[in-house]
């Protein structure tokens, strides 16, 4: 398990803390993402994901609009880094 947490914010205003996985720009929506994971054990096989947009220190839900085109910038990525590691 890789030991990257951090808190950031939920746009209700509720700290919460997270471990990033990945981080990726989409430099035509001028925005920045994460992808990471709620309170990952290292047990399971089968953790859940999120992506979410990111400013440093809050996350914020993806627009629907916004979605399809995040989800393929966040597979190219985690392809990208599974090349590399």
């Amino acid at each position: 398990m890789i030991e990257n947490k951090t808190y950031v914010y939920k746009e209700n205003g509720e700290e919460i803390a997270i471990e990033i996985i990945l981080s990726f720009n989409i430099e035509e929506l001028n925005k920045s993402y994460i992808a990471y994971t709620l309170n990952d054990d290292g047990q399971s096989d089968n953790v859940a994901v999120f992506i979410s947009e990111y400013d440093g220190k809050n996350i914020k839900d993806i627009a629907n609009d916004e979605a399809n085109l995040v989800l393929e910038y966040y597979n190219a990525a985690k392809e990208l880094v599974g090349e590399e590691g």
